[in-house]
């Protein structure tokens, strides 16, 4: 089940002109279960455990402030950079991309979304609901 993301990650990169790197992420223990970069130099495994600690917190912030709404997107821009992170909230891990800053923000928002049923399916046959956090 696991060698279906490394395709789903290559086929989200053909429609990112800007695409620099990817990775779906175990939030609990910011481990990669695929990665995909398209720069030697940016290493997504680091990128994901870093980014693991992100999304916790901010799962913990959102249940404290905001009634435990749902988040679709984290989003961090730097002056050269897009990092997006699609939480599947439902499950512990999320999707992580970057992007140049020539890629358009709402593309990659659109083209993440467009990816996440699939993702979900195969997240949800290896670790089912029983064991979500």
């Amino acid at each position: 089940m696991i060698k279906q993301l490394p395709p789903l990650l290559d086929r989200l990169e053909k429609k990112l002109p800007g695409f620099l790197t990817a990775a779906v992420v175990n939030c609990d223990d910011g481990l990669s279960l695929a990665e995909l970069s398209v720069q030697p130099e940016i290493e997504a495994g680091v990128a994901a455990a870093y980014l693991s600690s992100i999304v916790k917190s901010n799962r913990k912030a959102i249940k404290l402030l905001a009634n435990d709404e749902v988040t679709d997107d984290i989003i961090i821009s730097t002056g050269q950079h897009h990092f997006i992170i699609r939480d599947l909230t439902n499950l512990p891990f999320f999707l992580f991309v970057m992007t140049d800053r020539t890629e358009w923000l709402g593309r990659t928002k659109m083209v993440m979304q467009s990816f996440e049923a699939e993702l979900l399916d195969i997240m949800l046959k290896l670790y089912p609901l029983e064991t979500t956090i």
